[in-house]
């Protein structure tokens, strides 16, 4: 909106100019025309260059914050981009890991720009930016205040068979974020402890970018998804506590969704080689030797994911596990983490 006005302004400025011009035409003649028009012509040569300096400085440029995140929780990325309206730009990374995210952006008609990796975003180089930022006049800092709030999104899912391995979730996880972190100004760690391997990931990356990893209001780091869906390690605790020892599968809608590849992701894998069959008798075994008995299918209040309901029971019939309803789902957890993140981008 500010570059239309001002685009606007140049114009009726130069509509004026060439006005004046042909008044002094008719009054002195071709000599004195030349000369203004040449005049006039290095003039725009040097405005032009002038505003695409300060366009392309970073003073319009809206903040840019990267989520990385499980694809095990899309629906609630998905949540946040509906529920903040300051979110004008989505990029999503097209790694594999983004068909269904990007399915359901279209159907929630959701504008959104696919990028092939990360590498295709603009550097950071925020010296620079502050260095030509500060050269341009308060009055033009003052009319785009308005636009400071804006964010742009950049989300980039990771495998969810990540978790069968916590040591190469978290290589993983820190390759990436140390690729990110040039490319935004603020991370939002969409996973938990997973494993007990990213507990101390804001802190071994403090001096390269700002990371809000999934905490409760006490501050304590989500254990997984389930424990980020429920709000807090005390909720999911007695919730787990509830169930009287007998051991309970807890499938969030896109926990349904990806129950064979969350299951039988590695075991298919050229490591294994096993049949469907085999990998059957393995998961049988495994669930009955844990008392693996029940499926609970938590409300999260989401419906991007469909066929949540047909998914869990398909998986309950083929291991005969008894289904029951759970609610106490929400997104506090992630809505706190998202805001908590842009407080900080906004101080930096």
């Amino acid at each position: 909106m500010v570059l239309f006005c001002c685009i606007c302004l140049w114009f009726y400025f130069a509509a004026s100019v060439y006005d004046f011009i042909f008044v002094l035409m008719s009054m002195f003649g071709q000599i004195v025309l030349k000369f203004l028009t040449v005049g006039f012509i290095y003039l725009n040569l040097y405005l032009i260059s002038y505003f695409e300096l300060i366009f392309s400085s970073g003073v319009f440029e809206m903040a840019m914050m990267g989520i990385l995140a499980c694809k095990m929780l899309q629906d609630e990325i998905i949540y946040l981009i509906e529920k903040n309206p300051e979110i004008k730009n989505v990029y999503v990374v097209g790694n594999g890991e983004h068909i269904e995210f990007t399915s359901k952006l279209r159907e929630c008609q959701i504008d959104f720009r696919p990028i092939g990796s990360i590498s295709e975003l603009p550097d950071l180089n925020k010296s620079e930016l502050n260095s030509v930022s500060d050269s341009v006049s308060d009055s033009v800092s003052d009319s785009v205040s308005d636009s400071s709030s804006s964010l742009s999104l950049v989300v980039w899912q990771l495998e969810l068979g990540l978790h069968e391995l916590p040591k190469r979730l978290k290589v993983e996880v820190y390759d990436r974020i140390s690729e990110f972190s040039q490319k935004v100004d603020g991370i939002l760690l969409l996973y938990g402890l997973c494993g007990n391997v990213l507990g101390n990931v804001e802190d071994d990356f403090k001096d390269t970018c700002p990371i809000v990893i999934l905490r409760d209001k006490n501050g304590v780091i989500a254990d997984d998804c389930i424990g980020a869906t429920l709000g807090s390690r005390d909720t999911y605790s007695s919730l787990l506590k509830s169930f009287g020892g007998v051991g309970t599968f807890i499938f969030t809608p896109m926990y349904a969704a990806t129950i064979d590849e969350f299951f039988e992701y590695k075991k298919k894998g050229s490591a294994y080689k096993l049949t469907d069959e085999q990998i059957f008798e393995m998961n049988k075994f495994m669930f009955e030797a844990s008392n693996y008995k029940r499926v609970a299918n938590l409300d999260t209040g989401l419906t991007y994911t469909k066929n949540v309901s047909e998914n869990i029971q398909k998986f309950a019939d083929r291991y005969n596990f008894e289904v029951f309803d759970l609610s106490g789902g929400h997104q506090d957890m992630f809505e706190d983490c998202f805001l908590k993140l842009k407080q900080i981008m906004e101080k930096t």
